[in-house]
């Protein structure tokens, strides 16, 4: 069930309840019931949905059809948001872009933690950082923006391609050269492969000194208003730092929910891809 403001009202203690507009919170509920997996619905179905009586329902329906909103497929009683609903949203997602949404965001996160923050895209075999947050005057590896690295022994790498789809996989893992850069550097493809189903299952990725001996890293990947992994940040640092008592736990937490809050920054709502 969507929730009364569920997805609408995160800071709650901003909101002056006088200035919010009821009948606007209805019609954006039953907006909200259509998703990806739930593209048709018929008026029963979204009043259970958004938890509505049908009466109330119908005339939001009503009224949002007759604006463009909505369509109604006449051989089902079915309706489906209209090609008004995606005009709507494209000046939003044209002006968001994952470095200036995650820039603020990897700021804080580096300092909740202490450690070096980047982001990075993918590109091919590779992926290339395009954003860093480093901590002053710390010791770590210095990697200029720009900077490209192999996706099967960096968190980064593992991160983005683990929640891509399998085909992605099928297409990428027999381009990689496995070269070994440590002792410690998987360069068995079906061992990939279950490093990355690892990965996804578990919702972020590790590095330990897979690239570079006496570096960690740890990752979560970054997801676009489409459901489609637009990156990847990552905490990285010398592993004597990543293996101090109770601070892998913490710092995993920390990193995961940055992901989460800049992929909803981004238009991505999980609901959406249920």
């Amino acid at each position: 069930m969507i929730k009364e403001n569920q997805h609408m009202f995160t800071d709650k203690e901003d909101i002056k309840e006088n200035y919010i507009v009821s009948s606007l919170v209805r019609g954006l509920k039953i907006l909200s019931t259509f998703t990806v997996k739930r593209p048709a619905l018929k008026v029963s179905e979204i009043a259970e949905l958004a938890e509505l009586d049908q009466a109330t329902v119908f005339r939001f329906v009503y009224t949002l059809e007759r604006l463009g909103y909505l369509v109604r497929e006449e051989d089902t009683k079915r309706y489906r948001q209209g090609v008004r609903m995606l005009t709507l949203s494209l000046p939003a997602r044209e002006g968001i872009t994952v470095r200036e949404v995650a820039l603020q965001y990897m700021a804080e996160l580096s300092k909740k933690t202490n450690e070096t923050v980047k982001l990075s895209i993918l590109d091919r075999t590779d992926v290339v950082m395009v954003a860093v947050v480093e901590v002053p005057d710390k010791l770590v590896y210095r990697t200029p923006i720009g900077h490209r690295s192999p996706v099967y022994c960096t968190a980064a790498g593992k991160a983005i391609l683990a929640f891509q789809p399998v085909e992605t996989w099928d297409a990428v893992i027999p381009l990689i050269d496995f070269t070994p850069r440590t002792e410690f550097t998987i360069t068995d493809p079906q061992k990939f492969r279950e490093c990355l189903m690892e990965t996804r299952e578990q919702g972020y990725a590790t590095q330990d000194g897979e690239q570079i001996l006496g570096l960690s890293a740890l990752a979560a990947p970054i997801f676009d208003n489409n459901g489609k992994v637009a990156g990847g940040i990552n905490i990285s640092g010398l592993t004597i730092h990543f293996l101090e008592q109770g601070k892998p736990k913490g710092l995993i937490d920390e990193l995961v929910n940055c992901a989460k809050t800049i992929s909803e920054k981004l238009g991505y709502a999980p609901e959406l891809f249920e």
